[in-house]
Parts: structure tokens; sequence; C-alpha cells
């Protein structure tokens, strides 16, 4: 028991390391999702209608089982991995830190405001459809996310301290990052084929609540 303990602390330390960067990268992306509802909230009557119309075709395409799976892995895929890349990339300087931020922040504004649209368009029965789309896929491409922006971070820190201090292992570091990418390129394709997969099936099965 305690053994089983000490190996998931050292698992949790292992993927989210600092806790000061834990807590800003989390903190970046819940604000992205508040702002997301309440970008929503705030748009005109027409715009939200438009939403409305847009959700509820979603849905009726799911009933009539007519959405193309393999596009929309495809899709998902593609939006997916320009996330994980890109915030890989942009790691390797102080600038790109920045833009990261950014699209950890975009990443949480896309779910929040996902999430608002369904409980606009069907208000608390959306509940049910908000929970399958969330868990798992959003919830682990989420959290994929913020583990690559906590790492670009600490990657930067430690190159800004390697060129002031000369103090630092970078290769090391390199090598963690390295693994990042692997470990989010795997969940980042496990989050798409639950999303087009998974959930459209699950929500068929209760589509006629919406419908």
């Amino acid at each position: 028991m305690v053994i089983n303990m000490k190996k998931s602390v050292r698992l949790r330390e292992m993927i989210l390391p600092n806790k000061r960067i834990n807590f800003f990268a989390m903190s970046i992306i819940i604000l992205g999702i508040i702002s997301g509802s309440i970008f929503l909230m705030m748009l005109s009557r027409v715009d939200k209608d438009n939403i409305i119309l847009q959700v509820t075709n979603f849905f009726m395409n799911v009933s009539k089982n007519s959405i193309n799976k393999g596009q929309a892995l495809k899709n998902s895929l593609i939006i997916n991995y320009i996330f994980v890349f890109s915030i890989w990339v942009l790691g390797f300087s102080v600038v790109g830190v920045i833009v990261n931020i950014f699209l950890t922040y975009l990443k949480g504004f896309l779910v929040g405001f996902t999430v608002s649209s369904i409980f606009l368009t069907y208000k608390y029965k959306g509940f049910l459809a908000v929970i399958m789309y969330v868990f798992p896929s959003q919830v682990v491409h989420s959290l994929v996310v913020v583990i690559l922006l906590i790492y670009s971070i600490m990657l930067t820190n430690n190159l800004v301290r390697i060129i002031v201090s000369k103090k630092g292992n970078n290769r090391l570091m390199l090598k963690k990052y390295c693994v990042i990418l692997v470990f989010s390129i795997i969940l980042s394709f496990v989050s798409s084929l639950f999303e087009v997969y998974v959930f459209p099936y699950l929500l068929k099965n209760i589509v006629s609540i919406y419908v």
C-alpha cells in the first residue's frame, strides 16, 4: 500500500514536476474555459441562434449516423497535433513560451465555448451530453496541453539558466522534453479516437433526449 502510494507520488511528480508552474498552467486553461463560456453569453441573439442551429444539426447527424468518421478522425488529429507540435517546438524560446500560454488559453476557451453551446441549446438536458463530450477526450487532451506548457516553461528556464549562469543539465531536460512529446502524441491519438468513435456512439444511444 505504502509502495503503491510512493509510486503514485513519483509518477505525479514526474508528469507535473513543478508546483508553481503546474498551478500557473492550470490557471491559464481554467481562465480559458471561463472566458469561452462568458464570450458565448456576450454574443448577439442572432449569433446564439446560429450556434444553436449548428449544435442541433450535429446532434441530428449523430442520430442519423451520417458523420464521416474517417474524415472526422483526420480533422480531430490535425487539430490535436497542431496544438501538440506547436507548443513543443515553441518551447525552445522565451517568445515561444508566451505563444504557448496563449495556445493553452485557446484550448480552454474552445472547451468552455463548446460546453456552453450545448447548455445554451439544450439547457439542463444537455448535462449528460456535456459529460460525454468532456470525459475522457477533452480532459485527456487538455491535460496534454497543460503538461506541454509546463515542460516548455521548464525547458526555457533551463536554457536561460545555462546561458546566464552556465548551470543546468540541458541534455537531461531535452531527453525529458522528447519523452513528453511521444507521451503527448499517444494521448492525443487516444483522445481523438474517443472523440470520434466513442462520444458519437454514446450520444447516439441517448440522442432521443435532444432531437
